[in-house]
């Protein structure tokens, strides 16, 4: 090819491509009068185009790119990339996981320990409870209860606040089982009911001579009162004689009924008392049956009843 066909040929090429930049950048108006197609590029092209163009303007600039491109705030002006985020979600899913589990092993470590307060607590009661019923109050011992339990004195002192604690919460478990006991008495002839009151409480005090004699010998220390639910299971106790009196004496007003119960009840007490404390003034037990019938047999006389026959 000669010089000047080819000068013409790279001519022509320069047209072409001066053209084809014209036509993107300006173009043919458009027929409705709108802007030409080059003012809006960005809109048309998409997010995409837009994002890469927005990614080459920010490329001189990471702490912008940072803020712009990625929409993360970065306090620390480090790169945070797309990686980081995700690892860093699943670092704090692990962590809750991790919380979770330590929780839950608090929950099962604070059920073991209560678990095994409650055994010490119940073996404790359970040591005082038998030494009271074989030797008696007197013979309860703090020091003894603890060495028995495989604890220390003060652990004792921790379960029930002070050694009267541990009484205090035998003596409770006796006068529930005693008037639990009474409870169970027939009711449908008030007499004969009577007569069922005292056989019952000279039944139980055979059997829990001891128990039931810590719940009338102990006394507080430093002469604190006694607790006033423990007399008020007493009371209640007492009372079971009542409803039978008010039907045998429907005269009767409620002061001497309730102090007609307390007599009956304490003369019971006493006469059984007396005849299980195996010293000079007992009375064999094959007899003592005999003697609180005969004593209630001479009481419901002087009051107008007629005795149990």
């Amino acid at each position: 090819m000669g010089e000047v066909a080819k000068r013409r040929e790279a001519t022509k090429q320069a047209e072409s491509a001066a053209f084809a930049t014209d036509a993107a950048t300006v173009g043919p108006p458009h027929p409705e009068g709108r802007a030409p197609l080059g003012e809006h590029t960005g809109n048309v092209a998409g997010i995409g185009d837009a994002i890469d163009r927005r990614h080459r303007e920010l490329e001189g600039s990471p702490a912008e790119a940072g803020h712009e491109g990625c929409g993360v705030i970065d306090e620390g002006g480090s790169d945070i990339n797309s990686e980081g985020l995700h690892f860093a979600g699943l670092q704090v899913k692990l962590n809750n996981v991790h919380i979770g589990s330590l929780k839950m092993n608090n929950v099962q470590e604070e059920s073991l320990r209560d678990q095994k307060k409650n055994r010490r607590r119940l073996q404790i009661l359970e040591i005082a409870r038998s030494i009271i019923a074989a030797k008696g109050l007197r013979s309860l011992k703090v020091r003894d209860v603890a060495e028995a339990a495989g604890c220390s004195v003060g652990s004792v002192y921790n379960e029930f606040g002070d050694f009267d604690g541990v009484i205090l919460t035998v003596n409770r478990e006796t006068v529930q089982a005693l008037t639990a006991r009474l409870r169970g008495v027939p009711d449908k002839d008030p007499v004969r009911q009577l007569y069922g009151l005292a056989e019952t409480y000279l039944e139980f005090f055979a059997e829990h001579a001891n128990l039931l004699r810590s719940l009338f010998e102990h006394r507080m220390e430093d002469d604190r009162p006694y607790p006033d639910d423990i007399l008020q299971m007493v009371m209640d106790a007492f009372a079971l004689m009542h409803p039978p009196l008010v039907r045998v004496l429907p005269d009767a007003d409620d002061v001497k009924i309730a102090l007609l119960s307390r007599t009956l009840f304490s003369a019971v007490h006493g006469i059984i008392s007396l005849g299980l404390e195996e010293r000079m003034v007992a009375v064999p037990p094959q007899m003592l049956r005999q003697q609180v019938e005969q004593f209630l047999d001479a009481h419901l006389a002087g009051l107008g009843i007629l005795p149990r026959r």
